[in-house]
């Protein structure tokens, strides 16, 4: 991974999904939110 770059990823899971974002230049991951897929608008 970059140093200086942002990495997003989204967890899936039964019922919802967990969004985090990784930050090299400190070495942590952050979470952002869990969505519940009944709250989700399907295209």
């Amino acid at each position: 991974m970059e140093k200086n770059r942002l990495h997003h990823w989204i967890v899936v899971l039964h019922c919802a999904y967990m969004e985090y974002t990784y930050t090299p230049w400190d070495g942590r991951n952050y979470y952002r939110r869990t969505v519940a897929y009944d709250h989700v608008v399907w295209c």
